[in-house]
């Protein structure tokens, strides 16, 4: 039976009525009007209230759609510029039911230069099956595949024999020339050896993009290493793990700084990655006649001028720490740390330790200082925070997803990035007030030990607060802590301090050897001023907030220069993100995609009041 859905857009008979043959009809109306570049018939497809997320496929960029409309609107434009054709059912994964009865199936298609994947959700409507979620998601370009290994290369020579004769350079010889740099450039550059700029160099180096990551830590890991003892992971072990590289199974679910500083330090040979340890970055100019960059590097001791195509700020999630100033800082006979410097472990035993914000940092650190003997530990709450369990909570968050029996991971990473941002938002009450059910004996001890809690702005959770602020904590023992009065909670604020202590917003005394602030960062982008300059600072977008279809800007984004990326985010977002990334700069040398169009794309700045 045929299903009209307009006079001139139907679903083909023989398509089946059950759930793979309506997914079978559906993508195959879908791909005759994308592929015709026919946006009323793909209106026609979708249902009321559609939501679509372009994940760099389309538009060349991370772009959240909502409604007929705005969808129709974006596709007059990217559909004649990259082409959409050869949609086709993925078989490999079984068309199924959600628990709201949508049909879930995934698909593949093409454009003109790129393969990519997606995923549509089908809701019945009138009796027609219509998509209410669609997205796209760049997966390859066409002509430059990610290096693997075959059979086929089994010829190949495991040595240079040409270089010296007689003499044959071993594998470390020839991997210490490829990291050096003498003899050629690399093409992207990258500052900071953290989990974002890795995952972004080893997807490049499969791309055959010579890539250098420069770093100011002496050791692979160790800008996870040198963190404070008590930093551990709060998301499942199968959620972050390594592009090309899983965790071994035996490991831990929730991994400490250590294991991840470890995997990060054999993730540079695994993956044979270009990494200069002992290395900063002084000076960057950027050259718009010839595209590239001149950057001043002193590599242990050692200046170096290195003229890449693309610079990478890869850095971390946070800017510089903010040092609040506090009535009598300088008369305190303690110490005062910012979270970014404080170690823990042995320094806490036996001292009196006060720890401003309640965020992850905070809990992290005053439960560090409780497990080395501290005398006394307090947690001054700012503002409440949001509090979920780890073992309850969390897999709800992840859903099916991400577990020890979990999908392939390509899968699980296409599902949970199918919703634009914005949707997500909208949705996340659902979600965390069915977490908040499962906790609700936890939050209510915690109420009354005095800790105050909430949901995040509109009860929206982790989805609204890593976008628009707050403080949030996924517990792994702080709160039994808290909740027995091993770590005291005084709300209000620092206002003053004595040669002794702290004297608090409610008047209140407090003696003190350590203060820890956990006071926050600035933007990202400020970091990079003093490599940048003014100018070229200025022209650059800020990192992090909303754009106005509803995305985080900038990070894993276009920054408002044409060669230039900030690529900051959690592990399980970096690695989802970092792929897509780089095939945009493999794009731009190779001719496919103009620069010029990460300028183009710069987000607007957010309103200010």
């Amino acid at each position: 039976m045929t299903q009209t859905l307009t006079s001139n857009s139907t679903i083909p008979d023989g398509a089946g009525n059950d759930d793979h043959g309506i997914a079978l009809g559906w993508l195959s109306a879908f791909g005759a009007a994308v592929e015709a570049h026919d946006t009323a018939r793909v209106t026609a497809l979708l249902s009321a209230d559609p939501w679509w997320r372009d994940m760099y496929a389309l538009t060349w960029d991370l772009t959240g759609m909502h409604g007929s409309d705005d969808i129709a609107d974006v596709l007059r434009t990217a559909l004649p510029e990259v082409g959409m054709h050869d949609v086709a059912l993925d078989d490999h994964y079984e068309v199924r039911r959600n628990e709201g009865g949508q049909i879930e199936a995934m698909y593949t298609f093409s454009t003109d230069v790129g393969i990519g994947r997606g995923v549509v959700r089908l809701v019945e409507e009138d009796g027609v099956w219509r998509a209410a979620l669609i997205s796209t998601l760049l997966d390859a370009l066409k002509d430059h595949p990610f290096h693997t290994v075959t059979i086929d290369d089994v010829s190949l020579p495991q040595f240079n024999v040409a270089a010296e004769p007689g003499r044959r350079r071993s594998t470390a010889e020839l991997a210490e020339e490829r990291r050096n740099f003498t003899a050629a450039e690399p093409e992207v550059l990258i500052i900071g050896g953290g989990h974002s700029g890795m995952f972004l160099a080893a997807h490049l180096e499969k791309l055959g993009v010579p890539t250098l990551i420069v770093d100011r830590f002496a050791r692979a890991g160790d800008c996870w290493r040198t963190r404070y003892s008590g930093l551990v992971l709060h998301d499942l072990k199968w959620a972050v793990q390594f592009p090309y590289s899983p965790y071994p199974d035996s490991w831990p679910v929730f991994l400490s700084k250590d294991y991840v500083a470890d995997w990060l330090e054999q993730y540079v040979v695994s993956q044979e990655l270009n990494l200069w340890t002992s290395t900063e970055a002084q000076r960057a100019t950027y050259d718009d006649a010839s595209g590239t960059w001149t950057v001043q590097v002193d590599r242990n001791g050692e200046k170096r001028v290195l003229h890449p195509k693309h610079l990478v700020i890869a850095t971390g999630l946070n800017g510089l720490p903010k040092m609040p100033t506090i009535e009598g800082m300088d008369s305190f006979g303690g110490q005062i740390f910012h979270s970014s410097d404080y170690v823990g472990g042995a320094i806490a035993e036996g001292k009196r330790v006060v720890v401003v914000g309640a965020g992850s940092s905070g809990h992290d650190v005053a439960q560090d200082a409780y497990e080395n003997s501290a005398a006394a530990v307090t947690m001054v709450q700012r503002s409440p925070t949001y509090v979920y369990s780890q073992t309850r909570a969390l897999p709800i968050q992840f859903g099916t997803y991400y577990s020890h029996d979990h999908m392939p991971i390509e899968d699980a990473d296409l599902l949970a990035s199918t919703a634009p941002t914005a949707l997500a938002r909208k949705l996340g009450p659902i979600v965390t007030r069915r977490m908040a059910e499962v906790d609700t004996e936890l939050l209510d001890q915690l109420e009354a030990a005095g800790f105050k809690t909430w949901l995040g702005p509109d009860d929206a959770g982790l989805t609204a607060i890593a976008t628009e602020g707050g403080a949030y904590y996924i517990d792994k023992g702080a709160c039994a802590l808290i909740i027995d009065g091993r770590i005291r909670i005084q709300q209000g604020e620092i206002v003053r301090f004595t040669p002794t202590g702290v004297v608090y917003s409610d008047g209140t005394e407090e003696q003190a050897d350590i203060v820890v602030l956990c006071t926050g960062f600035t933007n990202v982008r400020e970091s990079v001023r003093p490599i940048l300059g003014d100018a070229t600072t200025e022209q650059l977008a800020t990192v992090w907030g909303i754009d106005e279809r509803g995305e985080v800007r900038t990070s894993m984004r276009h920054s408002g220069h044409e060669r230039l990326w900030f690529v900051a985010n959690g592990l399980r977002i970096a690695r989802i993100q970092s792929k897509p990334v780089a095939l945009m700069i493999k794009a731009i040398e190779a001719g496919l995609l103009d620069p010029k169009i990460s300028v183009e794309k710069k987000s607007p700045e957010p309103a200010r009041s």
